[in-house]
């Protein structure tokens, strides 16, 4: 109970000190301990497509379909039912992170150990989906690392243009991907 109140504590006193500093005539580009903030933005959709149409995926497809095809070989009807399950299922996730603003942390989870690399050449403090940014102070730095994190899925050519086009576009709601079959 002694260190939950002390890491409360703790926070409060970080987040007061974020809150008061704007109000002292601290610059305003300039966080609590007097250095800049730089956030790298990326578009999920895009880091969706690169992954859905990455070797990666190809190859974890072709695993589930010789998977499946296995488990009706042996008359495994549980695994069957499970596979069979499973493609839909992938399929309207992928259309949620692919058209709309659906969390990419399962993708992004494949890249973990060459995410801190990627914010250092970007040269930012941290990467967050442009989707989550609710509220944000005047001064703050953020920096587009959305292509940055595509390389990784070794997006071909075309890949690389349908990104450029879909980050012009504005998402789609999920309430419109439901209406046209996505669940």
């Amino acid at each position: 109970m002694r260190k939950s109140s002390l890491a409360l504590a703790l926070v409060l006193v970080v987040s007061g000190l974020a809150v008061v500093a704007p109000l002292t005539g601290q610059p305003a580009d300039e966080n609590a301990f007097g250095a800049q903030v730089r956030v790298g933005i990326f578009d999920s959709r895009a880091i969706a497509m690169a992954y859905a149409r990455s070797e990666e995926f190809n190859q974890y497809i072709k695993d589930l379909r010789t998977e499946l095809a296995q488990a009706k070989a042996e008359g495994n009807e549980k695994r069957v039912t499970e596979l069979e399950t499973l493609g839909p299922a992938l399929q309207d996730l992928l259309h949620k992170q692919g058209f709309s603003t659906w969390p990419v942390d399962d993708i992004l989870a494949r890249i973990k150990d060459r995410i801190p690399e990627i914010a250092k050449q970007a040269g930012v403090d941290i990467i967050v989906s442009k989707w989550d940014i609710v509220f944000q102070l005047p001064g703050v730095e953020f920096t587009d690392v959305t292509d940055l994190l595509a390389l990784p899925f070794a997006p071909d050519e075309s890949t690389l243009n349908l990104i450029k086009s879909l980050r012009e576009i504005e998402p789609v709601s999920l309430e419109e991907l439901k209406e046209h079959g996505s669940d």
